[in-house]
């Protein structure tokens, strides 16, 4: 059995961490050990989301609405927000991003028995604040997998 929530600490955080990295070294023009130290983890993990090494287990790259919260993160991480701040805009982050069924080939890869074309688990009404961000038509947009009706 596959728990959601750790696929999305294995593949999602860790990709969504790589995004946010190199928008702080690229756009705000952050030396490595200061984006981890803004994001709590090694000046090594850095180089390997830099380098494209680590957290590129699921695509999230092509999403806009993706790039839309790393660099709503990266901006808080760069005006010093608080942790409790980035965290909750991580939280939300990965809630979305499990909502616009970015995760499911990662599921169906973890566990080839998961029936994720009928799976509604990513996508309830749930998440970290009161406010849902994500317009249903832009789901279809990144669902890999039919939706049956």
């Amino acid at each position: 059995m596959i728990i959601p929530c750790e696929v999305a600490a294995k593949s999602v955080i860790p990709a969504l961490r790589a995004m946010v990295a190199r928008e702080l070294m690229e756009g705000y023009g952050m030396k490595q050990e200061v984006v981890a130290e803004g994001l709590g983890v090694t000046q090594a993990a850095v180089s390997k989301y830099r380098h494209q090494v680590r957290g590129e287990s699921v695509e999230l790259e092509t999403a806009v609405e993706v790039h839309k919260m790393s660099s709503a993160i990266a901006e808080s991480i760069a005006n010093r927000a608080s942790s409790l701040d980035v965290a909750q805009k991580f939280c939300q982050a990965c809630t979305d991003i499990r909502a616009l069924w970015l995760m499911c080939e990662t599921c169906r890869r973890v566990d080839p028995g998961w029936d994720v074309e009928h799976c509604t688990i990513c996508f309830g009404n749930h998440g970290c604040d009161e406010t849902i961000r994500i317009e249903t038509p832009s789901i279809a947009k990144y669902r890999k997998i039919p939706i049956a009706h």
